[in-house]
């Protein structure tokens, strides 16, 4: 019997198809998004996966593909994880395109609004649901070189907390990781090889994140800050940790 049903956006991202296999393993049934299918999607067993590729969380016709899908499954508790957001580099705001701003507002703050548009209703019409959206702990801190990507998890941050208000009565429970460095290959690959190791690994990660969204119904509409210790971090200067692009 299959224990929950998850619904993971961005299925392609490392931390998404990461996510979809430890589920898979437990028994969960995981239905995946993503624009672009891609081999290891595709070698998953279909037996409790189900590939929605094609979609993109930006485009409101692809939303109703997926509004589709989703209402045709009858009256399920979805459990939805957000894994949509492009990569960013330590740029100052002058060095910063200002399509390259819009890119990052668009895939971090209006896919979670889109996405939340969607199946917010859904979740009120079977009672209840669950919700985890990513930001960074560069919005507590407020780094320099990071102006445009912090501004983008900045207004997620807050879109889900004013959504977890509006809907709690519903028994919609929505909340955010505030995240340090993950360690990934697009990650390892742009930072100093001295760091990784106070990277968190997507195995850390995993288990914070079902942690999280298995919560009590009443931590709702939080900002959970994610650190792991760094010999490092407190001890030299940002410039130090991170290469700055000009």
């Amino acid at each position: 019997m299959v224990k929950s049903i998850y619904l993971i956006t961005g299925a392609n991202s490392d931390i998404g198809f990461y996510l979809i296999q430890y589920l898979i393993s437990q028994n969960n049934y995981v239905i995946g998004t993503c624009r672009k299918s891609t081999h290891e999607l595709q070698s998953i067993p279909t037996t409790n996966f189900e590939l929605i590729s094609n979609i993109d969380i930006e485009n409101t016709e692809d939303l109703s593909i997926l509004q589709k899908v989703l209402i045709g499954k009858g009256d399920i508790q979805y459990n939805v994880i957000h894994c949509i957001g492009n990569f960013w580099h330590h740029k100052s705001i002058i060095s910063t395109d200002h399509l390259e701003a819009r890119d990052l507002i668009i895939s971090h703050y209006l896919t979670t609004f889109n996405l939340l548009k969607l199946i917010v209703p859904i979740m009120k019409k079977n009672k209840g649901g669950r919700i985890l959206t990513f930001s960074c702990n560069s919005v507590i801190y407020n780094y320099p070189e990071m102006a445009a990507f912090t501004s983008a998890k900045a207004a997620v941050e807050t879109l889900v907390k004013c959504c977890a208000n509006e809907n709690s009565q519903y028994n919609i429970v929505i909340n955010t990781l505030a995240l340090s460095t993950i360690k990934t290959e697009k990650v390892v690959n742009s930072k100093k090889e001295k760091y990784h190791d106070d990277y968190l690994t997507l195995e850390e990660l995993k288990d914070i994140i079902i942690h999280t969204i298995s919560g009590p119904k009443f931590i709702n509409g939080n900002i959970i800050k994610v650190l792991k210790h760094s010999k490092y971090f407190y001890h030299e200067s940002y410039y130090d940790r991170n290469e700055i692009i000009e």
